[in-house]
């Protein structure tokens, strides 16, 4: 039995590797992969992507088909592009293995773990939605930015109740959204102060609110019409 300094074998410098891309965007991965032996010309292995192991869309990465080991060196490096390409909030991931040949030795899969970033955009709260009220139901509102105060919004029918506006602070920092307290006059003619606090998802557009105050209990989702 040949002994380790004998060894042919190639693998990737892990198992895994985290990649980031913002939303709209694509995002460069330099992978190295290191082989036991050093041979006096280049070495080219076939790369493939595991796709039973694969929950990325296919436009979502690409992937080389090969990587070579140059001359008299044992490491070789390939590059892979991650694009944001229905990559969910929850994240994907993209497998790929070294294919084995005779005499060599492959190492375990690499993993690619992808997920999106999104800056917060307000202009992607803008426009028609629709507030899921818990216990009572779904109906639509207007969302418009307002003109001078930065990350502010403002929404028609609150409570599905009101000609009121009322309107919403995005913190970029925390990823919350916060009603800061404001008088409402509702369908009864009645004022009720009105606060809330939640958090946003600038990938989907979308946000959550819990409310306190006289709508104490009130928890809306938020959801563009279309």
């Amino acid at each position: 039995m040949p002994g380790t300094e004998d060894l042919d074998y190639i693998g990737f410098e892990g198992e895994s590797v985290s990649v980031v891309v913002n939303k709209n965007s694509s995002a460069d991965v330099t992978i190295k992969v290191y082989t036991t032996q050093i041979q006096g010309s280049s070495r080219t292995f076939d790369l493939v992507v595991r796709e039973e192991l694969t929950t990325a869309a296919a436009g979502a990465y690409s992937i080389p088909e090969t990587v070579t080991v140059p001359a008299n060196l044992n490491v070789g490096e390939f590059t892979v592009t991650i694009s944001d390409v229905n990559i969910p909030s929850e994240g994907v991931e993209a497998v790929v293995a070294i294919v084995a040949e005779d005499g060599v030795l492959t190492g375990e899969n690499l993993t690619f773990e992808i997920t999106k970033y999104c800056p917060l955009n307000i202009d992607d709260f803008i426009g028609d939605y629709l507030i899921t009220e818990e216990g009572y139901g779904t109906y639509g509102t207007t969302i418009t930015k307002d003109p001078d105060v930065p990350n502010r919004i403002w929404i028609t029918n609150f409570w599905d109740w009101t000609n009121d506006l009322a309107y919403y602070d995005f913190d970029p920092e925390s990823g919350t959204v916060t009603m800061p307290s404001q008088p409402i006059v509702m369908g009864d003619g009645n004022t009720y102060e009105c606060i809330g606090t939640g958090t946003y998802n600038a990938c989907a557009g979308t946000f959550h609110m819990e409310y306190s105050g006289d709508v104490a209990g009130t928890v809306h989702d938020f959801a563009p019409a279309n």
